[in-house]
């Protein structure tokens, strides 16, 4: 089960449609809902499940999508599994039990996305108000919105959504995903660890972060040497002042995102930082530089600990806004990126699993024509250099010449 900042509940972090709102459902409730339900039945029968269309459309581009790769891991038990693993026992054992009405009597989830916040110190290009404090005062100057309502954070204070719903679930929960807004900012993420530790379940519980980088707090440093594995994914979709015009900041948090990767680097064991880039409009261009500037740097660990990427980032898509996403970029453009990719990928002698999920990028640029969106790009990004101050054309200058 996954959750937006606004209490949300959908089946995971991509998909489509939610299922209820943890303002006005419990756990349990949104668990065995109709939406739930018919989801089970559908895939048990082999059809597609319409709040899954994400990873449908990846896949349909060759992509290895979230779907197909979480799947793999809970099902496989290897030494490069970071989150919590069942086997195909269990699955079977899960599926017996599960209703003809598609009903799923057990205890609950055992897998939790947690965005706890949308309290962050960016404002990334493609974000929101949803999910960074920062955008609210941009979307207003945009004129996306006139007000916010923070009452739709409220579950998240919600003493006895913790203690009666969440709490009791403690034995049974294997892996927890947890992001904001920026996760290691809320005093709810902080609150969170110290309950769980205190009832000892912290030792078989993984958590997966999703996190800027920015800041890392020795309190935080420390708690996360009581759990059985951090898998912390730094979002970082370029290097420089690239990564600092699209994860925008008044003040340029670079060298800082820079200082925490060598130190983490050289963090415990247990503690398995990675870096996640988010294919966009912006970068798309420039990933292959971007993965060469980090091949380069030669870190120890950093997105080491899965074998398969072997020092790579792990790379996911924008697929909205629309006009920040990479397919709506016009044809002659999108020819000169794949040409870049080709010329990337002749290097490697002998490819790996992390350099052909690279190269596979542009397998889903090619796959749809959005370019009716272009214009729409180019008014969105105009807009936010009058009001920011800053320039793509300056920034992005090989890849502004060709647009």
């Amino acid at each position: 089960m996954a959750t937006y900042t606004t209490g949300e509940a959908l089946m995971c972090c991509v998909a489509r449609e939610a299922a209820g709102n943890l303002n006005k459902h419990t756990i349990q409730e949104i668990w065995n809902s109709k939406h739930y339900r018919e989801a089970r039945l559908k895939m048990l029968r082999g059809e597609k499940v319409s709040a899954c269309q994400k990873c449908y459309d990846e896949e349909a581009s060759g992509v290895k999508s979230h779907r197909i790769i979480e799947n793999y891991v809970w099902e496989t038990s290897t030494s490069t599994v970071s989150q919590g693993y069942i086997g195909t026992e269990e699955i079977d054992k899960l599926i017996n039990l599960t209703f003809d009405d598609g009903e799923l009597p057990t205890t609950g989830p055992i897998s939790f996305d947690f965005r706890l916040g949308n309290t962050c110190n960016l404002q990334c290009v493609m974000c929101g108000p949803k999910d960074s404090s920062k955008w609210v005062g941009l979307a207003k100057q945009l004129g996306q919105i006139d007000k916010w309502d923070t009452n739709k954070f409220n579950w998240v204070e919600n003493d006895e959504f913790w203690e009666k719903q969440f709490f009791p679930l403690l034995p049974s929960v294997k892996h927890l995903i947890l992001a904001g807004g920026e996760p290691l900012l809320l005093k709810q993420h902080t609150q969170l660890l110290e309950k769980i530790i205190a009832t000892g379940h912290n030792k078989h519980i993984k958590i997966r972060y999703h996190t800027n980088g920015i800041t890392m707090p020795s309190n935080i440093l420390q708690m996360w040497s009581e759990f059985e594995f951090i898998d912390l994914c730094i979002s970082m979709d370029c290097w420089g002042e690239k990564n600092s015009y699209i994860r925008y900041s008044e003040k340029d948090m670079w060298e800082d995102i820079l200082d925490n990767l060598y130190m983490l680097d050289n963090s415990p064991d247990n503690i398995s930082p990675r870096l996640n880039c988010t294919v966009n409009a912006l970068n798309v261009f420039y990933v292959p530089d971007f993965v060469d500037w980090i091949l380069e740097k030669n870190f120890r660990k950093v997105s080491k600990h899965q074998s398969f990427l072997n020092g790579l980032p792990f790379v996911g898509y924008v697929h909205g806004p629309v006009y920040l996403n990479c397919r709506m970029l016009p044809k002659h453009v999108k020819e000169v990126i794949v040409k870049r990719y080709d010329k990337w990928y002749q290097k490697f002698d002998e490819p790996w699993f992390g350099v052909d999920r690279i190269y596979a990028i542009k397998d889903f640029l090619m796959g749809e024509d959005k370019s009716s969106h272009f214009e729409e790009f180019k008014s969105y990004i105009t807009k936010i250099d009058n009001i920011r101050g800053t320039s793509f054309e300056k920034t992005f200058p090989e890849f502004a010449a060709i647009l």
